[in-house]
């Protein structure tokens, strides 16, 4: 059974709301920062499960230093985006590891959010950590092979992120009037705006780091710079056959999921409309 929960780096946005989510369900909850980290040893002696929520650029430094105090009968987790920049240094330690990452940020309710675990060492404690967060509402997906995380990652996070931030870019390069331009767009494009707003209003540490962090970003972003070269020759060319080949062969890649996540849009785009800001 998890009863006591230490979390290293208990202070910060993560760390704090799940803190309180634990507190919720009974649990006690243990707290260190980077200004007590004389209190990590205890900390750690008196856990259950021991969670470091640092900076992705932190993580293993942290795990290095906690590492003498784990012991065989402990779990230790992480809420780290890249897990190849942390796993490595879990491994070194006596500690059971099940690595972790909410693929949520901080937010009031996180109920029907998700969680991805990482059962690396010690499967026997998976159950209990499944049931922890289930117990908080969340969905847990598990994957056991943790090397596949971040090849994922490079497609949910990298190239997500860094298609807004190059669309922002651009249109500061072009010193766009977002006021007539965003007076003039739909709530579809309105949508697609507010994704790219969401994402430049976060921490610029943390989404540096995200990017410049996994090795299988590079990977993908120069593959998705490819693949827009190659649709802007056809569109130079005016070569319309082609170019609307490869849009339906896009469409056919997608699946039945096309058809879902447009009706999806469709109940966002909804929403978008009956929101009036404040």
């Amino acid at each position: 059974m998890i009863n006591t929960i230490g979390i290293i780096g208990g202070s910060g946005q993560m760390g704090a709301m799940f803190g309180r989510e634990f507190k919720r369900l009974g649990k006690e909850v243990l707290i260190s920062d980077v200004d007590s980290i004389q209190m990590e040893k205890n900390l750690v002696a008196q856990s259950d499960l021991i969670i470091v929520s640092v900076p992705i650029d932190e993580s293993s430094k942290v795990v290095k230093r906690i590492s003498p105090w784990l012991r065989g009968n402990q779990l230790l987790s992480d809420f780290c985006s890249v897990k190849s920049k942390i796993i490595p240094s879990m491994l070194e330690t006596e500690a059971a590891v099940i690595s972790s990452h909410p693929m949520f940020g901080s937010m009031p309710d996180i109920s029907k959010q998700n969680i991805v675990l990482l059962p690396v060492r010690g499967k026997k404690f998976l159950s209990k950590c499944q049931r922890l967060y289930q117990d908080l509402g969340l969905n847990v997906v598990v994957i056991d092979d943790w090397k596949k995380h971040d090849v994922s990652m490079s497609f949910i996070q990298g190239l997500m992120h860094f298609f807004h931030i190059v669309f922002t870019q651009t249109l500061k390069s072009k010193e766009v009037d977002l006021e007539t331009l965003l007076s003039i767009c739909s709530p579809v494009y309105q949508a697609n705006f507010a994704f790219t707003c969401r994402i430049l209003q976060r921490d610029p540490h943390l989404y540096t780091h995200i990017l410049m962090d996994n090795p299988e970003n590079v990977v993908v972003l120069k593959s998705f710079i490819d693949q827009a070269q190659e649709s802007l020759k056809l569109i130079q060319k005016k070569d319309e056959s082609t170019f609307m080949e490869n849009f339906v062969s896009y469409r056919d890649y997608l699946g039945n999921f096309g058809e879902i996540f447009s009706n999806q849009s469709d109940f966002l785009i909804d929403k978008i409309k009956e929101y009036s800001p404040s």
